[in-house]
């Protein structure tokens, strides 16, 4: 019995990660990303590791999620910590940066001076003769570009190395253009070009000298995100990309470009997408804590994954839409749901309140207080009935965008309890013709 149970076991891993490797269509820019099905793991339930920093996916379908308390690989069942025993002695190494390569070979950066490469299964320190990395990054071939102090910024293939431009400050962020020009993202010294061999200083409206994380597209287009906001630009001029308001001048830490073109934007606050439609922005509470998003990463069924200070979480679409998010504890345990002529749908969580989703936005009933629990909810045309707990029975309806209220109590010869209220409401219902 034990044998088959490992078997199958095996068999259901085998299933999952082939899965992983399934193509699949991206997320819906259609659909708010409240809307998304989504999965967290965090440090308060069994997410071995503390705030995760890189993300990547290798050919065998594993996804490999770098924390500051080291490198954990996911089988789409169990995380498993990685030792690096035969490579340091330091326990439990914060991981900086991760990403697989066009061979798909996992490159790793961990805190210290030296990069950790993985081919065969095996993993082996890669130093090149370079100290104190700080940043590395894909190139448009078969290598990684990384960058040390004092050093310069160079081109890894394999086991050749070819320098490409002099010592600059501090490097933070790297990414290449279509073209092969590479732009540098300094500690506080702003932002370079790097093209043939020389480094170039661009301000052209960046404000902020702090370059978090840069994100190339095609030849010309670079996204740029600072401790001050997000910057789109040509390398000649950027412009300051106007967020929600309230967000303020926010601290922008990572930034992917999913194979739908979505943006996606990881900050301090939450996270954000950018696309044709504007900008949506989910606050993912449960994942940032009081950190931020540190990695985003697209895997090859086209889910997102999100790294954030307290964990792990994935983003992905179903057939079904979601309309409340995973942090949303207004609505942990639903009570009933009416979904009335005009395709609005009215929900009544088991804790209280009632809400009313319209146009993929959720808003309460400011009459029916929170706490106030509603027994049923049913209508006709233009008039909704919710059958209350203590407050009796009221109608709600429509004018000229908002919801106008009357309750029906013992001050008007209808009992208080809800149990008649209920009773007397699908007595009108039943009156009135059949519900809708």
């Amino acid at each position: 019995m034990t044998c088959w149970l490992k078997q199958t076991r095996w068999i259901l891993i085998g299933v999952v990660l082939a899965g992983f490797v399934t193509y699949a269509s991206a997320l819906d820019p259609n659909r708010l990303p409240s809307q998304y099905v989504r999965e967290q793991w965090t440090t308060e339930t069994r997410f071995p590791g503390g705030g995760v920093k890189g993300i990547a996916q290798t050919a065998d379908g594993y996804l490999w999620v770098g924390t500051d308390r080291g490198l954990i690989r996911f089988d789409g069942f169990d995380f498993k910590p990685i030792s690096f025993t035969s490579i340091t002695t330091a326990p439990n190494v914060s991981m900086l940066q991760l990403l697989t390569d066009a061979r798909g070979t996992l490159w790793i950066r961990p805190e210290g001076a030296y990069l950790v490469r993985q081919e065969d299964g095996k993993f082996e320190s890669v130093r090149y003769g370079l100290d104190a990395i700080t940043a590395v990054s894909r190139d448009n071939n078969d290598g990684v570009l990384v960058s040390s102090i004092g050093q310069g910024t160079f081109r890894l293939r394999a086991d050749a190395v070819q320098k490409l431009g002099p010592d600059s400050p501090p490097v933070i962020s790297l990414a290449e253009t279509a073209d092969g020009k590479i732009w540098i993202g300094t500690l506080g010294d702003g932002l370079f070009l790097l093209t043939s061999g020389r480094a170039t200083y661009v301000k052209a409206g960046l404000p902020d000298r702090k370059i978090n994380c840069l994100l190339a597209i095609g030849s010309d287009e670079l996204w740029v995100g600072t401790d001050t906001g997000l910057y789109r630009g040509n390398g000649k001029d950027f412009r300051r990309i106007e967020l929600p308001s309230f967000l303020g001048n926010v601290q922008v830490l990572s930034i992917l470009r999913d194979r739908d073109s979505n943006i996606w934007v990881g900050t301090t606050r939450g996270l954000l997408r950018i696309n044709a439609k504007g900008i949506s922005f989910s606050e993912e509470n449960e994942l940032r804590g009081d950190g931020g998003i540190n990695a985003l990463f697209e895997d090859r069924e086209g889910n997102l994954w999100i790294g954030g200070a307290r964990g792990l979480g994935r983003i992905r679409d179903s057939a079904f839409l979601t309309y409340s998010s995973v942090g949303d504890r207004r609505f942990e345990h639903n009570g009933p749901v009416y979904v009335d002529p005009e395709g609005r749908t009215w929900m009544a969580p088991a804790q209280g309140g009632l809400y009313v989703l319209q146009n993929g936005r959720v808003q309460p009933v400011i009459s029916i207080p929170p706490n106030e629990v509603v027994y049923s909810i049913s209508g006709r045309a233009d008039v909704v009935w919710a059958g209350r707990q203590r407050g009796g029975l009221t109608r709600l309806r429509f004018r000229n965008g908002a919801i106008a209220s009357e309750s029906y109590t013992e001050a008007n010869g209808l009992a208080q309890n809800s149990a008649y209220a209920v009773l007397f409401m699908r007595a009108a219902m039943a009156l009135r013709g059949p519900a809708c």
